[in-house]
């Protein structure tokens, strides 16, 4: 193997690797973690609620009506604001790791290049479908109609983790109803949710995934080779699930305990 080879590592593409809001929070920590090269996820999920690091559950949805309608609420690694999952959206996720570089992707140690590196490939997938859509700083990528996706980031030392949303044919109302925040002040070290309108692309699944990959292959100028998590990120996500299933995790305060 060639040094060039072995600095780029293997470009990976995982279609789910995970079942469950748990899960599939736990797979993302882990796959943080495990990897070394680079990683295109696109996952979904249940009818659920995910909220921010640095977020208080209880002031960005209406944790009675998820606990009645049996919606988990669950808290990502990455900050941010409180998103929907479900029915008619789609998760993507970027992982590159510290020594990969290839075409433009590669390491970044800002989030303003992580937010613009990952949008500039959600964008070609959308415009490969026929819809328009471009970043709207810092953090959500939007279309005519409103937002369609919005972006979160992890900053590793030996890696980065951009994830995020994407409205194909969701239930808006409802993702609306899940993710508006109380009108409260808090302290700023809390991150408050910013409501914005919403908008659904319209896009057929099958076709949102295959332009997502064919967009990675032509930003790094090389195939995803289609993969599941190994046996190492598969221990790793298994050893993340309690924390993930903890009430002390998802549901308190991210600056106690």
């Amino acid at each position: 193997m060639s040094d060039s080879v072995e600095a780029d590592g293997p470009c990976r593409f995982i279609l789910e690797g995970a079942r469950g809001a748990h899960a599939n929070l736990a797979m993302e920590e882990a796959l943080l973690r495990e990897n070394r090269g680079m990683i295109l996820r696109v996952w979904t999920n249940e009818r659920s609620v995910v909220v921010g690091r640095a977020q208080l559950p209880r002031y960005e949805t209406d944790l009675d009506y998820c606990a009645a309608a049996g919606i988990p609420v669950v808290r990502r690694i990455t900050a941010g604001g409180t998103v929907y999952h479900g029915p008619g959206n789609v998760n993507w996720s970027l992982f590159v790791g510290r020594r990969f570089s290839s075409g433009t992707v590669k390491y970044v140690w800002g989030v303003t290049e992580l937010f613009g590196m990952a949008a500039e490939l959600v964008n070609r997938a959308s415009a490969r479908c026929g819809v328009e859509t471009w970043l709207e700083e810092p953090n959500r990528i939007v279309s005519g109609g409103g937002k369609v996706s919005g972006m979160a980031g992890y900053i590793a030392k030996d890696g980065v983790l951009c994830h995020g949303t994407f409205l194909l044919t969701a239930d808006l109302e409802e993702a609306k109803r899940l993710t508006e925040p109380a009108k409260v002040r808090l302290e700023r070290r809390y991150v408050r949710s910013r409501p914005m309108k919403m908008a659904n692309t319209g896009i057929e699944l099958s076709s949102f995934i295959a332009s997502l990959r064919e967009a990675a292959a032509g930003k790094t100028g090389r195939e995803l080779e289609t993969d599941t998590p190994n046996e190492r990120e598969r221990n790793a996500a298994e050893s993340l699930l309690e924390k993930y299933r903890s009430p002390d995790w998802n549901l308190g305060d991210p600056f106690e305990g």
